[in-house]
């Protein structure tokens, strides 16, 4: 027999835990107790992600986050330290952290943080091992570059500003291949072994000491001055044009379009993150609408913001046929434009703050969830009721808002579109539709 489904009721109220501050040292210690959360997550976040490096050590920031797993002993040698406390190691690179930790039982956390503090500020870094990660990186770049839509991401940057952001975050392969063992020593010394940082330590913290965890990780390393961030100056070029990254004989396109937007501080994120959602964040979003539910073009397009500490990125992205590649960058731009001249529906309103609220007892439920929101907050100064505030922003959201970030935030006459795919068969008719110039480039030599 079927069973009756369940009635459901009104969604949960939601509130983002109060996290707690110490001053530990040279390094401040954020942290947020979990009852039961007897899985825990610690985080180090430094600001020394990859906008800052010199042109002649793109890449060193990314080289050094994978050369500390080789741990203090060198070989690959941290994680099955780790293991041996049922712990796992995390790192990451952005354009402005660089994030390492662990997540352990909370019993053994203790004994996994100071192994995290070893590798972060004693790591071996031999030169065979920095060597054998910088090598294993260039061949990841070729291989992931494969991908189409990789390929084209990573050729956006040239389009939209000049300096650093130009290159892949993990440095261009002929600039990478110059980063030596002893600028990786050098830029860990100085950048991360030398500043304290902030801890992010999340679970049951009932019987952990978050002050010793604190005093283990950052000893007498001091803490980093901060710096104002200073905002790229845009590639030259004519504004809306197109870039084709030639893939012979290729059936379909990885289409990427982009402009510039305003820094994450600059940016009212429940109205730009909504107007994105209207636009393409959701299944329901007028692109998703019309380039896969009526045209048939695409099994799913999105689009989202990426937003830095110094400027940010709006970017549209999908995979279509080859011969219908200039109608669907047509069609998006069509879409925008419908956008701005009729705002939003009440149905678009609800469904934003819906998927913006709605789900946040769950997204938040886990130790590392809560401590991946406290990273954010960290690395672009955001308030501790930051979660909340963005909860409550969404829920004041009205259509005139929507309308307004559409105008203000929506810039399709600075777009640049790059497209990974044949360009024999799509040069032709990207030229006649009108999005600006169409240059051809093989991506065997965009980054010699």
């Amino acid at each position: 027999m079927l069973q009756t489904r369940p009635v459901l009721g009104d969604p949960a109220s939601y509130a983002f835990p109060k996290p707690r501050r110490l001053a530990v040292g040279g390094g401040t210690v954020v942290a947020i107790d979990v009852p039961g959360q007897t899985f825990a997550s610690v985080r180090l976040v430094h600001l020394a992600g990859g906008a800052a490096e010199a042109p002649d050590r793109m890449g060193v920031a990314a080289l050094a986050n994978e050369a500390l797993e080789d741990g203090v002993l060198g070989n690959s040698s941290l994680p099955p330290a780790l293991e041996r406390h049922g712990a796992e190691w995390v790192s990451r690179v952005t354009w402005d952290s660089f994030v390492t930790g662990v997540d352990a039982p909370v019993n053994r956390l203790a004994d996994a943080t100071a192994l995290l503090a070893e590798a972060v500020r004693t790591p071996a870094l031999r030169d065979e091992d920095v060597l054998r990660r910088r090598d294993q990186i260039l061949e990841r770049f070729w291989l992931d570059a494969s991908v189409p839509s990789t390929l084209a991401t990573r050729a956006l940057g040239s389009q939209l500003f000049t300096g650093r952001y130009a290159t892949p975050l993990s440095g261009a392969p002929e600039r990478l291949k110059g980063v030596t063992p002893e600028a990786v020593r050098e830029f860990h010394a100085s950048s991360i072994a030398d500043v304290a940082g902030t801890l992010i330590v999340v679970g049951d913290l009932s019987d952990v000491d978050v002050e010793a965890l604190g005093t283990a990780v950052f000893g007498s390393a001091q803490a980093a001055p901060r710096t104002e961030p200073t905002p790229p100056e845009p590639a030259p070029g004519e504004l809306p044009r197109v870039l084709v990254l030639d893939r012979p004989d290729s059936v379909q396109s990885a289409l990427l379009m982009a402009h510039r937007s305003p820094a994450r501080s600059q940016v009212d994120l429940p109205r730009a993150d909504g107007v994105s959602d209207v636009l393409g964040g959701m299944f329901t979003s007028r692109l998703n609408m019309e380039l896969r539910e009526r045209l048939g073009y695409t099994y799913g397009v999105g689009c989202r913001f990426d937003l830095r500490r110094d400027s940010g990125v709006f970017l549209i992205s999908t995979q279509v046929d080859t011969d219908t590649t200039a109608h669907s960058l047509t069609a998006s731009l069509a879409e925008i434009d419908r956008l701005q001249r009729e705002g939003v529906t009440e149905g678009e309103l609800s469904a934003v703050r819906e998927s913006n609220t709605v789900g946040l007892p769950v997204a938040y439920s886990t130790a590392r969830s809560l401590a991946g929101a406290l990273v954010e907050m960290i690395v672009h100064d955001l308030p501790e009721d930051h979660i909340d505030r963005l909860r409550a922003g969404f829920e004041r959201l009205t259509a005139d808002d929507l309308a307004q970030a559409a105008q203000e935030y929506l810039r399709p006459r600075e777009m640049v579109t790059v497209i990974a795919g044949d360009a024999k068969r799509l040069e032709g008719p990207l030229s006649d539709v009108g999005a600006g110039p169409v240059t051809v480039r093989d991506p065997e030599t965009l980054w010699s």
